[in-house]
Order: C-alpha cells, then structure tokens, then sequence
C-alpha cells in the first residue's frame, strides 16, 4: 500500500517534535516552520486569496504551544501549511467588483455560530482581531457605497468575556506567557492589545454599534491596563509565567495601548487616571526604535522590524513628543531620517508607488504601503509639520531673490547643494499651507536618491490604489488608504531632470513672470528657499 507524501511527512513531522521536546527545541522548530508559512501567506496576498486572519491564526497555534498543547499546536500549524500549498479552501477576493458587491463577499466570511471572521477551529483568543479587520472594511465599504453597515450574524464571541471577571481572566491568559511563547516576534499579548481598541477610538466594532459594551465592561477593561504599565520602561507586554516580570519590552503593543490614555496630542484622555511614566516611555522608545533592519533575517523577523518600528515611531510623533527634550528630538531626527532612507531604498516598489511588507520583494502590498510614515512626519499637512518641526518659513534658509531674465547652468547651484536638500521643488506661485505638497509644477532631484519627494509618491500611490492594489490585506484594507490618501491636498508634479530640464524652467519663468524653488530633506520638511523674479522693466 502506498502512503501519500502529506500523510509521510505528518508522520515525519509528529517523530521529529517528540525528539525536538526532548530537546527542548519546539520552539525553534516552529519558528522554522512559521517562516515557511509567511513565504507561503505573502505568495497568497500577490495572487489576490483573502488571508486577513493569517497572522493571528499563527498567533493562535503559539497559543497553543505556549500552554503545552503541542500536539493540538503541531496538528493545526500542519493543517494551516497543507492549505496554504495546495489553496484548497482558500478565496479570492472579487475584482472589479463594486463596494456593495465586495461587501457581500465579505459577510459571507462570518461563521455563523461565532460571528468572527476567522475559523473557529482556531483558538478563541484569535478571534477579535480579524474580525476588527474585516469590520473596519466593510465600514469604509459603506461609506464609499453609501449603504449601511450590516453583519449576517451578531458578535457571539464577545459574549464570552462581557462580564468583568470574564475579561479580567481572559487578559490575565494571553498576557502571561512561558519560554516558549517568548521566542517568537510576536506573543499572544497580541489578544490583550486588541481589545484595547474599545477604549482608544480604533474598534470599528463599537464605533459602528455592532456590540453592546457595558460601562463595567470598559471600566474593568481600562483598569487592567492602567495596573499592568510597567514602572521602569512605561511600557506594556507580556509577563513571564515564572516570575511575573516583564517578559520583553513590547513596542509594537504599546504603541497601541497608549492610545488608551494619551490623544494624538499627548493630552489625557481621562483626567482622573492620567498616563504614567512619561520620561521614561520617551527615553524606551527612542532606543528601540533605533535598531537597523536586521540583515539575512527570515520574513518573520522582518515582519517584526517594520511592524513594530513603524508603530514606535507613531507613538512617539503623536503621543509623546510633547514631553520630550529638545536634546531627544534631536536624536530622534536623525532616527527617522535614517529609517525614512531604509524605507525608500529597501521597501518601496517605484514602479508601482507603494511599499512592500518585507526588504526587495519587488511586490507593493497595503500592509507594506500602510508602514510608510510620512504622514506622520508631516509630509501631508503643513499643520502637523510646524507642530513637529517648526513652520516653513522658520525651518527653510532664505537664499534671498534671484532677478534674471534667464536661468544659467550655475543658479540654482546654491539650493541645490544646500545643507540636508533631498528633493526640489519648483512653483509657479509662492506656496502657502497644504500649498506646499499640491502646488508645484516639477519635482528636481539635485543629486541621486532613493527618498521620492512626497508630492510625486502621493498621485503614485493612488493610481496604485486605485488600479493594481488589492481589496484587503492583513490588516488594512484598499479602501481605508484609498480614504487617507484620497483626501490628501495632493497635485501631480512632473519630475526635471537637470540641467536638460532648463529650459522648462525658463519658459515657466517667462510665463508666470517668477518661480518659488524651495528645496526638502528626506523627512520632507522645507529647509531651503529661492525666489526668482523677471526683472523690473527698464
């Protein structure tokens, strides 16, 4: 009799984990295993499947390891990795379809015994990210069709933590977690954070009042992570199993839970329970996110670097740059100008406008697109930008009024070898405000670079958006980033290149009787500025 090659290599796979346990290398075997599956999800995202609930399914089977399930982890992470080779009971997404028709799809993907959007084969603390994810779709989808919002069946799984102690032990389960559990990029601290959501304005659930949330319920919620901050780092993550310390300092965590307490201006939410350890989160975020994107690492560790980074670098921008010191913004400068760079240079897929998820895969993806972080850098709106940085007249160097009839080679020497200058760009009108990023005519770039000026990127990602992107990825969607870069004060600038490209500013010079050419760093911020004016008439 012959034995096929899949039931071969359960058998293979169930030897090898008793030996591995023996060894006490479970861990490591899984991690092997995982970044198999990562290959496999992000092959899956390019060919348009729906594998939104893919990393807490992974997350899930952790769960599972980390409580001495192994046998129940082995058998899921094999069926997981056999479905993902063979696609067998996988679904593409529509394309083309119209929002009310994508929405159906998408209903469609709730069990009906749940509600959540994800296989109920997998263990209950996986369930509410997902769903969030799918939810918050299906919100943007009513929005663009301008229907309401419906489900096929009602949250059910909520019910399972809706009273207080419920919850309390629920948080207590995923946030405590062994030497295995702690060997992974991600810990099922993940299914705290996720509730989180209900009290930091991000829950399409309760946004949408798909769930009634009793104030005891949110009371309790609020409480638990007000008493689990840790006092010597201000952050939030899992705590070991042995000792109850702080098993890891858990950035990419934090930076949501924060939202809890602080608004994106640093002030407190609730008064009477204010934010805690803020010197301290400033001086713990600022070393962690200044680490370079690891070299020769498997998808899953940088999976990790961009996810958490990108989180960390948020948080600090909008929750804690008030408080930190002048001597902290500084550095944290020169972080982000360095992480920008990274970004562009290692992660951005020119042809398409977007961003990748992982280093040089050539493919853009709404996860990847999703990390890039100069809208919260201010490269979208001059308001965020002076807040951060100082208005434009103050962060630009004056290089004063050229008066000429027409351009020499050796004009524009100045700003473009000017201190920090990354890109040019060039306006027929001086610009003011939002002005900045819609208005000009032509990007230049005086030296070579992979750092797009923001004004180009924008209209790229759009028709990316708009043409090839896909409806839904891990956790985003087309439609939310269709919303956020749709309403960007965006124009479509042409790139010059120089010198050939002269003579297109003459004639604009000619025809607009002056141009504004105000040169940006790598974080788009204006540090250098020249006027050019025709001649007064004789």
């Amino acid at each position: 009799m012959r034995v096929s090659h899949k039931i071969l290599w359960r058998v293979l796979a169930a030897s090898v984990l008793v030996a591995l346990l023996a060894l006490g290398g479970a861990g490591l075997w899984f991690r092997q295993q995982g970044k198999e599956v990562f290959r496999l999800n992000s092959d899956l995202i390019a060919d348009g499947y729906y594998m939104a609930g893919f990393e807490f399914k992974l997350l899930g089977i952790v769960h599972h390891l980390d409580n001495g399930r192994y046998l129940t982890a082995l058998t899921t992470l094999t069926r997981l990795r056999d479905q993902l080779e063979s696609r067998e009971g996988l679904t593409k997404i529509p394309e083309a379809a119209s929002p009310e028709e994508e929405a159906r799809f998408f209903r469609a993907l709730q069990d009906p015994q749940t509600g959540a959007f994800i296989d109920p084969t997998f263990p209950f603390s996986s369930y509410n990210e997902p769903t969030e994810n799918v939810v918050g779709h299906l919100a943007a989808l009513a929005r663009e069709s301008g229907g309401p919002l419906t489900l096929d069946h009602p949250l059910r799984y909520l019910d399972e933590i809706a009273e207080p102690e419920a919850l309390r032990s629920f948080l207590d389960e995923v946030s405590i977690i062994g030497w295995l559990g702690n060997r992974f990029p991600e810990t099922t601290y993940v299914f705290a954070r996720s509730l989180a959501s209900v009290l930091n304005g991000e829950s399409a659930i309760r946004e949408n009042q798909l769930y009634d949330f009793s104030p005891a319920y949110l009371e309790a919620l609020r409480d638990w992570f007000h008493d689990t901050q840790d006092p010597e780092t201000g952050y939030w993550g899992p705590r070991s199993r042995r000792d109850g310390s702080l098993a890891r300092v858990d950035l990419n965590n934090t930076a949501s839970v924060i939202k809890i307490f602080l608004d994106r201006n640093g002030q407190d939410r609730v008064p009477e329970q204010p934010l805690r350890y803020r010197d301290r989160m400033v001086a713990t975020t600022l070393e962690l996110i200044d680490r370079p994107l690891p070299e020769g690492a498997g998808l899953d560790a940088w999976h990790d670097w961009n996810i958490s980074t990108t989180k960390g670098i948020r948080m600090l921008l909008r929750h804690l740059w008030a408080g930190a010191s002048p001597e902290q913004r500084a550095r944290a400068r020169q972080i982000l100008s360095a992480h920008v760079e990274v970004k562009f240079a290692r992660f951005h897929v020119p042809e398409s406008g977007g961003f990748s998820l992982y280093p040089e895969i050539g493919t853009a993806s709404l996860d990847g697109t999703a990390t890039m972080i100069l809208g919260n850098l201010g490269a979208f709106s001059a308001e965020r930008q002076a807040r951060l940085w100082g208005a434009a007249e103050e962060t630009a160097q004056d290089l004063g009024r050229l008066r000429t009839e027409r351009l020499a080679p050796g004009d524009l020497a100045e700003i473009a070898e000017a201190r920090e200058v990354n890109s040019l760009r060039v306006y027929t009108t001086p610009p003011e405000g939002d002005g900045l990023l819609s208005e000009p005519g032509w990007v230049i770039y005086p030296q070579p670079t992979p750092v797009m000026d923001a004004a180009e990127l924008v209209p790229r990602v759009l028709s990316w958006l708009r043409s090839d992107a896909p409806a839904l990825g891990n956790w985003t969607s087309r439609a939310r980033l269709l919303e956020e870069y749709g309403a960007l004060p965006a124009g479509d600038p042409a790139r010059l290149p120089l010198p050939e490209g002269a003579a297109v500013l003459n004639e604009a010079l000619q025809g607009a009787g002056q141009l504004t050419i105000i040169g940006f760093d790598v974080l788009q911020v204006p540090v250098a500025r020249l006027d050019i004016t025709l001649p007064d008439p004789a």
